[in-house]
């Protein structure tokens, strides 16, 4: 039997492991000479989530009730890692870590550390926020912890409340309109409706122009989607809404629990695109 490697791209440009249009006011003001300094010295913080896991051990981690970090070791005996870098998913205030063990067997250790930027990832480097070590038995986690008032505000965390029936309505409508755009390759409008991960991308990137990001992103989907990929009949998939973020976002997908969007299986390499969609001003589009 031939083995098929599925490859799921989720758009950051340029491709990682397979979505802020933000609407801020923005106030200026006079920087004293000592205020420039301390911003230019200033070292850039990231947000790591990171699961090492032992035993057989199969774990889902959540921030914010976002899914972000999963650990799946096959093997009863084997052991392995996962990190997620985070920040996109932390809020100004109390956050909250969530641990799901996905069985009964083996143990992990779940870390959400604060590295400076050029710092190597790993257990012992860094500075531990949480830590929280476990042994599977099918019962959830949840520890908070406060982090900095001065944190960016992404756009996600003033989407709408979408966990009402004519949301989900929504949802599904404009589930089925993306999946049409990737069927016709309209790469333009697929970059439009992830247009605040455009935005997150700038605010984390400042030094990179949104015009240049566009440029990126329309060059790495062109590569990705072609006018040969194959796609399913959208109107024959159950589409699956799993609420996320506390009712702010939904994680998109069938009901066997993949990809929805993403070409069929009949293509040697399917690729798929971003799976978490919510609405601001009354507008649907992919928040990560």
């Amino acid at each position: 039997m031939k083995t098929k490697i599925l490859t799921y791209l989720k758009i950051n440009i340029p491709f990682l492991c397979l979505l802020c249009c933000l609407a801020t006011l923005v106030s200026f003001k006079i920087m004293t000479q000592k205020e420039k300094l301390m911003q230019q010295e200033e070292p850039e913080k990231f947000l790591c989530i990171e699961i090492y896991g032992k035993k057989g051990s199969n774990v889902k981690v959540r921030l914010n009730d976002i899914p972000v970090c999963e650990l799946l070791i096959e093997n009863e005996k084997g052991y392995g890692n996962s990190l997620a870098f985070v920040n996109y998913y932390a809020i100004p205030g109390i956050n909250t870590l969530s641990v799901y063990p996905l069985s009964q067997k083996g143990a992990a250790t779940i870390r959400l550390a604060r590295y400076t930027k050029g710092e190597i990832t790993g257990e012992n480097n860094g500075e531990t926020l949480i830590k929280i070590e476990i042994k599977n038995n099918n019962t959830p986690i949840h520890k908070k912890i406060e982090l900095s008032a001065n944190r960016k505000r992404w756009s996600w965390i003033d989407t709408d409340i979408i966990n009402d029936k004519k949301s989900k309505k929504e949802a599904i409508t404009f589930s089925k309109s993306f999946y049409k755009m990737m069927e016709q390759n309209d790469i333009s409008r697929m970059i439009t409706t992830a247009d605040p991960i455009l935005n997150y991308e700038i605010l984390s990137k400042p030094e990179t122009s949104k015009e240049k990001l566009i440029e990126e992103w329309t060059k790495g989907l062109n590569l990705a989607f072609t006018e040969k990929d194959i796609y399913d009949d959208i109107d024959s998939i159950r589409i699956k809404l799993t609420p996320i973020a506390n009712g702010k976002l939904f994680e998109v997908t069938r009901e066997d629990g993949s990809f929805l969007f993403r070409t069929s299986d009949k293509n040697e390499f399917p690729v798929g695109f971003k799976s978490i969609i919510g609405r601001k001003n009354e507008v649907w589009k992919f928040y990560h």
